[in-house]
């Protein structure tokens, strides 16, 4: 645009005034490139805080939040192990609804026990957006899934941070993010290397006392034994981390198999999530499996403590480790484990109230 005004100018015989608005109009770019560099530069300041979720988008605070509306349950988890539960103001409506999420977070808040903390949305995947701007925010955390939603208040300038946990790396980096958004990122730090030192115990124990992985078929709650889960799904980083190997070849998440195919491929256990074993010892086809004929079909219940898309895939992976490889010992050593870990993640008193936990319908 300069070099245009100069040209203009130059064409019409005036060399001095086009030098002279040249060097002008250089000077105010100049100047305005420098205000504008100074402006994101002073803007970068007043943001301290800042991360990136998970679709990528860049989440800034100036100070930690203190008031949380938190809609998507897996980071719900995350902020009380991180020692922020106090900041949350809101909470998903399922928390209340599911009998065993009321049981388990009620000991973990009164203001849950007592149905105090407002629920503005039923499930992580639907949101009543007047109600969370209502709560004056300065931080919602959202299932990634509602990019209008998120878009919505952002455009308010509300900060969301869009969370998934798909897979594990993603779920340590939401729980280092939340920990940096909060101003507990010590904390967030100290859970991230217990459950990675954790995590890689256990693959040296298997690695060097066993020199064949045991394959397991995992099948789905609600006895739903026939759906399962592939290579690319939680569940089975769950039994990888455990020193196994799933039955399942196929990349596919959520799989249908039917059974003639478990019969064909006759793993060494069944891991059931939330289901009665009895489903699968009555099944009069199945009789002729391995894992039932060895009494290797197990339980993962209640499902609060072992939620794969939390950190608390450690209390999985670390239990199916035990019914695998430890089975002489396998209840108490992992029950030794158990509270271990719960004491790690939530505090010793809330720890043991939470390992007394049992699945309720």
């Amino acid at each position: 645009m300069i070099f245009s005004v100069y040209s203009y100018l130059h064409c019409k015989k005036w060399p001095y005034l086009a030098t002279a608005v040249y060097i002008s109009l250089l000077i105010l770019s100049t100047s305005l490139s420098g205000c504008d560099h100074s402006t994101q530069e002073k803007l970068k300041q007043q943001y301290a805080i800042q991360v990136t979720d998970a679709q990528g988008d860049l989440v800034q605070l100036k100070q930690p939040a203190q008031r949380i509306v938190c809609l998507f349950e897996a980071s719900l988890d995350d902020l009380y192990m991180l020692n922020a539960g106090q900041r949350i103001i809101a909470i998903p409506g399922k928390v209340y609804s599911s009998t065993s999420l009321y049981q388990a977070y009620s000991i973990l808040d009164t203001r849950i026990k007592e149905k105090k903390l407002a629920t503005p949305s039923q499930w992580d995947s639907a949101s009543s957006l007047e109600s969370i701007i209502s709560l004056k925010p300065d931080l919602v955390v959202m299932y990634a899934n509602q990019p209008d939603s998120i878009t919505l208040l952002r455009s308010m300038n509300i900060p969301v941070y869009a969370a998934q946990s798909e897979n594990l790396t993603q779920t340590l980096k939401e729980l280092q993010d939340l920990g940096t958004l909060t101003g507990q990122q010590q904390r967030a730090v100290q859970l991230n290397q217990f459950i990675r030192n954790e995590l890689a115990a256990i693959q040296n124990a298997t690695d060097a006392d066993f020199a064949t992985k045991k394959t397991v078929y995992y099948a789905w709650s609600g006895g739903r034994i026939f759906s399962s889960s592939g290579r690319d799904s939680m569940p089975n980083t769950m039994i990888t981390l455990a020193g196994a190997e799933n039955i399942i070849q196929a990349a596919i998440d959520q799989p249908n198999v039917n059974p003639e195919n478990l019969i064909e491929w006759n793993p060494d256990a069944i891991l059931l999530w939330n289901s009665d074993a009895n489903l699968i010892y009555q099944q009069p086809e199945l009789r002729g499996l391995q894992a039932v004929k060895q009494q290797q079909v197990f339980n993962l219940t209640p499902s609060f403590l072992y939620n794969p898309h939390t950190p608390k895939i450690l209390l999985a992976a670390n239990q199916l480790y035990h019914w695998l490889y430890r089975q002489n010992d396998a209840a108490s050593r992992a029950k030794q484990d158990q509270h271990r870990i719960l004491s790690m993640f939530y505090g010793t008193e809330h720890g043991q109230q939470l390992a007394q936990l049992t699945e309720v319908p």
